[in-house]
């Protein structure tokens, strides 16, 4: 399935993959927060992301590439793939903000800033060899979690490279690569404990 492009530079498609969907986001600007707005709409729209990856194609274009699997285990409908559409536009170009757009659904607001039972472990580490930062986090999974990391992480400053999660039993580990809004590590004594600690207060 796949949504035309219209006025507006942003495209959507999606294809089955197993028994979840590969659904692509193209869109024409680059800037941090991108993977901030999409989680919320899928969030709303009960679309759990097991994996996301964000890619640059040669003519500018932004694909941020989401496996997705439907909470109630529904199979993925042109109607669910233009109401997607719709609300992405909306965000990236009517001009409404995320916690705005969240405030019209206070029904799904309710699972949100719900403490896990079990502190998560947050792990965070630059390499030597790679010029981005990686953060795990193991956790029980709830609706929302995604959403919730990804902005903490676009109110500090920080753009998502790629995700990825793998869920056991009930436990998640999400890893993250991550990269500041100039193209840098995040620095191990200005962000490290500042992140963690934000990371802490709403998981």
């Amino acid at each position: 399935m796949t949504i035309p492009t219209t006025e507006k530079p942003l495209h959507i498609s999606c294809i089955p993959r197993g028994d979840a969907y590969a659904l692509k986001v193209n869109i024409s600007k680059n800037e941090i927060g991108i993977i901030y707005r999409v989680t919320a709409v899928l969030y709303v729209h009960g679309w759990n992301i097991e994996e996301a990856i964000a890619e640059t194609s040669t003519d500018g274009y932004i694909q941020d590439i989401f496996i997705v699997r439907r909470l109630d285990d529904e199979r993925m409908k042109e109607e669910h793939l233009n109401a997607i559409h719709k609300d992405l536009k909306e965000l990236f170009y009517g001009g409404i903000s995320v916690m705005n757009y969240l405030a019209r659904h206070p029904e799904k607001t309710e699972t949100l800033r719900m403490k896990l039972e079990e502190t998560p472990e947050i792990f965070l580490f630059n390499s030597e060899i790679s010029d981005s930062t990686v953060m795990d986090l193991r956790m029980r999974d709830r609706s929302g979690i995604l959403f919730e990391i990804s902005q903490i992480l676009f109110l500090f400053g920080i753009d998502i490279l790629s995700f990825k999660a793998v869920t056991d039993s009930g436990q998640v580990r999400d890893t993250f690569l991550l990269r500041l809004e100039n193209g840098s590590k995040l620095d191990e004594v200005l962000h490290f404990q500042k992140l963690k600690n934000a990371l802490l207060s709403v998981l």
